[in-house]
């Protein structure tokens, strides 16, 4: 399943898209300032990246420095 994870200095969070996996890092790490997103695949409780292109011929989206006056710019 496509998902998108949120992840700074030794912590992270999973969701379905770039902004809500924003809100959700803040909100479970409110004292972090920044945070970098990835997209990836969430299989169970793995997270995974596949760097390179996908089958898609498309690459990873990437959004970094995200800090919590920017999570109005993340696509939903």
């Amino acid at each position: 399943m496509k998902a998108f994870q949120a992840y700074g200095t030794g912590c992270n969070a999973v969701s379905a898209t770039p902004r809500a996996a924003a809100l959700k890092f803040f909100g479970m790490f409110p004292t972090k300032r920044k945070c970098d997103i990835t997209e990836g695949d969430l299989d169970g409780n793995f997270f995974t990246v596949s760097y390179g292109r996908k089958s898609e011929g498309k690459w990873p989206q990437q959004f970094k420095d995200i800090t919590k006056k920017l999570i109005h710019t993340l696509p939903e």
